[in-house]
C-alpha cells in the first residue's frame, strides 16, 4: 500500500511502548468530516483497580509451552496469581522489553530477550504477541462498533522513535508481519511527527500563531523510555519541514522509576530485592503500580511527604536475610539518614528526596534542548509542544517552564495519547511530512580504479575487470542534510564483468565525507543482493537508488539494458 494510493477505508495506529501500549482507530469517512474523530480504546483496568488507564503495561506472559497468554494489566495480574502459589517459574514473563532496541549495535533477527527470570526467547516473538494482542483487540473493538471490516481494508500505523536507527524499525516492522499484519499494509510512524500532525487539529494547542506558515516550533515527545525531541517549520502548503534531525536519548519515565528502584536496593540490598523480585511478583509489581500514582502528583515546590506502602512479604524476606528489623533498617540508613521515616508498614519520604528521582532525566534533556537551541536552523523556535506520557508529569512542566521561561509550553490534553492519535492522521495523510534531516551520510561500497600514489596498498585488489581499489565509501546524502519525501537518489553500479549475481552493502557514517567504510564511524547498514540471471540479455550494470525522505530508508535496483526494476532484498538485520 504506497503513500500515492487512494487511502484506506480504516486507519489503526498501535503505540507499542516501553511503559504503554495502546490502539486507536479511525474511519477515511470518519477522518474527512473530522480528523480528530478517533477513538482510542482507554478503559484498561487492573484485576487489583485504584486506576483506569488510557493504555495497559506493555508487560507479556507466554504458558509454559511458550504460547500466548495475556497481556497488560492482565499478564501482570495473573503472574501476580501464579507467583503468590509459587507456581510462575515455569511462565515467561517480560516487562519493559522495548528499550532492547534503543541503539543495540548487535541487534539482529537472532537477538534474545531474558524475562523476569532469567528465561530467554527470541525478542522478536516476544514483540510479534504484543503486537498481535493489540491488534485484535483492535479489530474487536472496531466489531462491536459496527465497522465490520476485510484486512485488506485497513492500513496500520506502528509507532517508534525518531532516534531509532534504520535496524531498529525493520525489526518492529518484521515483527509486525510476525503478527500476521502484511507489509504493504504497513505505516512506520515517527512518534513526534505523528504528535505534530495530531496538534495541528487540537484548538487548544494551536493558539494563534503556533502552527501558521512559516511558524517553527520544538516537539518534544516525553515517553516511558525515551525523550525523542524534533524542530518542525510549517511550509506554505501546510506541511511540515523537519529543521533539525531527531535528537534524544533514554531520559523517558522508566529513569524515575529506575531511581525509585535504588532507593529500594538502597534499604533493603541487592540480594534481598533480587530474591523479592524472583519470589514474590505480585508484590513486586504493586510497589510500581503504588509510585505511579504518587509520582503523578510530584510538583517542583512541594511541602507534603509521600507516604508508600511496603509489602509484608519484602519486610519479612528482608528480616529473614538480614540480622536487623526492617524498621531500623530505614531509621539508620546512611544513605537517606533523616529523609526517610518508617509509619507501621508505609514509609515516609521527604519531598526533595523525590524530587531527587526525577533529576537525572531532566538534568539531561534541559542540557539537550538547550544545546539544539542554539542550533542555527532552531534560532527562533518560540514553542515547545510537550507530549508523551511522561508530559504529564508537574515537575516536567515546571522543571521547564522555569528553564525555558520565554519559550511558551504547550502540553495537549491526554499528552499520553497525542503521539497515538497523530499516528491514526499519518496512517490517512502519510505526505503530510514534506521532508525529513537525515540522521547520518548514508552511501554504498563501490570499488574504483586503483590509483598508485592515490590509494593505500592494503585496497588494491584485482578482478576480472582489472585492478581496483575497494571499499570506497559512495555518498548518497550527508548527515543533517534536508530531504523531501520520497526523493529518490541513484547511482550507476557494476556488478563485474560477466557476473550476474552481486552484493550492494549499505553503510552509514557520523561524518560528513567518509573516503572508506573501513573508516573510524563507519557502520554497515545492510545489504541488497541483486540477481539479474533471469533478465535475457541483462548487463553487467545496474542502477542502484535509494529512497530517502520516509520514515524507513529503502532501495531499489533497476537493469540498465531493460530497464526492469527487479525483486531484490534490502537488509538491516544481517545476522
Amino acid at each position: 500500500m504506497s503513500d500515492e494510493e487512494e487511502g484506506p477505508m480504516a486507519v489503526v495506529a498501535i503505540d507499542f511502548g516501553t511503559t504503554y501500549s495502546g490502539y486507536a482507530f479511525s474511519l477515511q469517512s470518519q477522518f474527512q468530516n473530522d480528523p480528530t474523530k478517533i477513538y482510542a480504546f482507554i478503559n484498561w483496568i487492573p484485576a487489583t483497580g485504584g486506576m483506569i488507564s488510557p493504555k495497559t503495561p506493555t508487560s507479556l506472559l507466554l504458558k509454559p509451552n511458550k504460547e500466548f497468554y495475556k497481556f497488560g494489566y492482565d499478564a501482570e495480574d495473573k503472574y501476580a496469581e501464579l507467583a503468590l502459589d509459587g507456581e510462575h517459574h515455569e511462565y515467561y514473563f517480560f516487562r519493559r522489553f522495548k528499550m532492547l532496541l534503543h541503539r543495540n549495535p548487535n541487534l539482529s533477527r537472532d537477538t534474545k530477550i531474558a524475562d523476569a527470570g532469567g528465561k530467554e526467547l527470541p525478542a522478536r516473538d516476544v514483540f510479534a504477541h504484543g503486537i498481535s494482542y493489540l491488534k485484535k483487540h483492535a479489530v474487536e473493538q472496531m466489531k462491536l462498533q459496527g465497522y465490520d471490516l476485510e484486512e485488506w481494508d485497513i492500513r496500520w500505523v506502528l509507532t517508534v522513535p525518531a532516534i531509532w536507527t534504520e535496524p531498529a524499525k525493520q525489526f518492529m516492522r518484521e515483527a509486525a508481519q510476525k503478527a500476521d499484519i502484511t507489509n504493504d499494509q504497513l505505516l512506520i510512524a515517527l512518534e513526534p511527527e505523528a504528535a505534530s500532525l495530531f496538534c495541528r487539529y487540537i484548538p487548544d494547542a494551536t493558539g494563534a500563531d503556533v502552527f501558521k506558515s512559516d511558524s517553527k516550533y520544538m516537539v518534544i515527545d516525553l515517553g516511558g523510555g525515551t525523550a525523542d525531541i524534533t524542530v518542525h517549520k510549517v511550509d506554505n502548503d501546510g506541511t511540515l519541514r523537519e529543521l533539525h534531525r531527531a535528537t534524544g536519548g533514554a531520559w523517558g519515565g522508566t529513569k524515575v522509576d529506575a531511581a525509585y528502584e535504588q532507593f529500594f536496593i538502597d534499604i533493603v540490598g541487592e540480594d534481598v530485592w533480587e530474591e523479592f523480585g524472583l519470589n514474590h511478583g505480585g508484590d513486586y509489581l504493586e510497589i510500581f503500580r503504588e509510585f505511579e500514582l504518587k509520582k503523578r502528583t510530584v510538583k517542583e515546590k512541594m511541602e507534603s511527604k509521600i507516604v508508600i506502602k511496603v509489602p509484608l512479604t519484602l519486610r519479612m524476606l528482608f528480616e529473614k536475610m538480614k540480622p536487623t528489623s526492617f524498621q531500623d533498617a530505614v531509621k539508620k540508613n546512611e544513605i537517606y539518614f533523616q529523609k526517610i521515616s518508617p509509619i507501621s508498614d508505609k514509609i515516609k519520604i521527604d519531598p526533595e528526596l523525590v524530587q531527587g528521582f526525577f533529576r537525572d532525566p531532566l538534568d539531561k534533556l534541559i542540557e539537550h534542548l538547550q544545546g539544539v537551541l542554539l542550533k542555527e536552523n532552531v534560532r527562533g523556535t518560540k514553542t515547545f509542544l510537550l507530549v508523551g506520557g511522561f508530559a504529564e508529569s508537574p515537575i516536567v512542566q515546571e522543571t521547564l517552564r522555569e528553564k525555558f521561561p520565554h519559550i511558551r509550553l504547550i502540553t495537549p490534553a491526554e499528552a499520553g495519547l497525542t503521539v497515538l492519535k497523530g499516528a491514526v492522521i499519518f496512517g490517512h495523510k502519510p505526505l503530510s511530512i514534506g521532508s525529513r534531516i537525515s540522521h547520518l551520510t548514508i552511501g554504498i561500497a563501490v570499488s574504483k580504479p586503483f590509483i598508485d600514489s592515490h590509494h593505500p596498498p592494503a585496497k588494491r585488489l584485482e578482478t576480472a575487470s582489472g585492478i581496483m581499489c575497494k571499499d570506497i565509501f559512495y555518498k548518497y546524502i550527508e548527515c543533517d542534510e534536508s530531504v523531501e519525501h520520497g526523493s529518490v537518489q541513484s547511482v550507476p553500479f557494476s556488478m563485474g564483468r560477466g557476473s550476474t549475481v552481486s552484493r550492494v552493502r549499505v553503510y552509514s557514517s557520523s561524518e560528513k565525507d567518509p573516503v572508506f567504510v573501513t573508516d573510524e564511524g563507519c557502520r554497515q547498514l545492510g545489504e541488497m543482493i541483486i540477481n539479474v540471471g533471469n533478465i535475457e540479455g541483462a548487463s553487467d550494470r545496474v542502477s542502484v537508488g535509494l529512497s530517502f525522505g520516509k520514515t524507513e530508508l529503502t532501495v531499489e535496483a533497476r537493469e540498465k539494458t531493460s530497464g526492469q526494476v527487479f525483486r531484490a532484498k534490502f537488509d538491516f538485520l544481517n545476522n
